[in-house]
Order: structure tokens, then sequence, then C-alpha cells
């Protein structure tokens, strides 16, 4: 027993595990501590469970995050490809505009209708310097209603005698 209580000493001295034997007699409860147990520590699931649905809300929202960002990438994707088709598209039809505005293809579609050009004896010019016709319109636009129909029906068929 003596050597016992020494290595106790020693033990406690430096800290130093004791061994099997010497624990043994020291860890037995007395018996007024038999009855008093302590209860086991209790997990707090209420904490447990915040912090897993928080983790699960926040990847939740990075999923949900990345679906958008892949949604509007197709959407992207798509609207490039119709850009290029439509860019295409405008650049055969300004060839198109081109060639009808072209004069010798003009040309060639009004003599394949018939049309031919006109002579310089076919052409005839108006000269509208004149005061007097200016001052012939604004009287003509005082002229009640009856007689301006008169007059604009028989220039027409002087006109079309012509």
């Amino acid at each position: 027993m003596a050597a016992s209580a020494a290595r106790k000493k020693n033990a406690e001295q430096y800290r130093q595990p004791l061994p099997r034997e010497a624990r043994g007699a020291q860890m037995e409860l007395l018996p007024e501590n038999k009855a008093r147990r302590r209860a086991p520590a209790k997990v707090p699931y209420g904490k447990y469970t915040v912090i897993i649905a928080c983790v699960f809300a926040v990847a939740m929202m990075i999923l949900s995050g990345y679906t958008e960002l892949t949604e509007l990438a197709v959407h992207n994707t798509e609207l490039k490809e119709q850009l290029s088709e439509l860019q295409s598209e405008e650049n055969a039809l300004n060839a198109k505009k081109e060639q009808l505005y072209n004069l010798t293809y003009v040309e060639q579609c009004a003599q394949d209708m018939g049309m031919v050009k006109q002579n310089d004896s076919q052409v005839t010019y108006v000269d509208l310097s004149s005061p007097e016709h200016s001052s012939m319109a604004q009287e003509e636009a005082k002229t009640p209603a009856l007689i301006a129909g008169l007059i604009r029906t028989f220039n027409a068929v002087v006109e079309y005698l012509n």
C-alpha cells in the first residue's frame, strides 16, 4: 500500500496517468454519490434543426440561381442564332434592293414589258414661269364648285383628245 501511495504522489506530481489498479480504487463512487447520478447532457436538437434548415435554404437558392443562369444562357444562344439569321436575311434583301435600283436592270425589265424610250418629238415642256397662270389658279380657287367642276371636266376632255 505504501508503494501505491508513492505512485499516486509521483503521478500527481508529474501528471502522469495512474496505472489501472490504482485508478480502479479511485473511481469508485461513494455511497451517497451513487444515488445522485448526473443526467446525460441534452443535445440541442432545435439549434441543429435551424442550422440544417439554413444550409438547405442556401443550397436551394444557389441551385435556383444556377438554374436561372442556365435558362438565360440558352435564351441568349437562341437570340444570337435568330440575330445571325436576320442579319443574313438583311444582307440578302439589301442585295436584292441594289439590284432593283440598278438602272440597267430597270431598263431591261421595261423593255421586257414592251416599253420603249421616248423620242425628242414626244416630249412636251410646259413653262410655268408666267405670272398669268398662277393668278388664274388663284382665281380658280374663288370660283363656285359647280363651275370649277365643269372646267375640270372640259380640261380632262381636251387633254384626252391631245
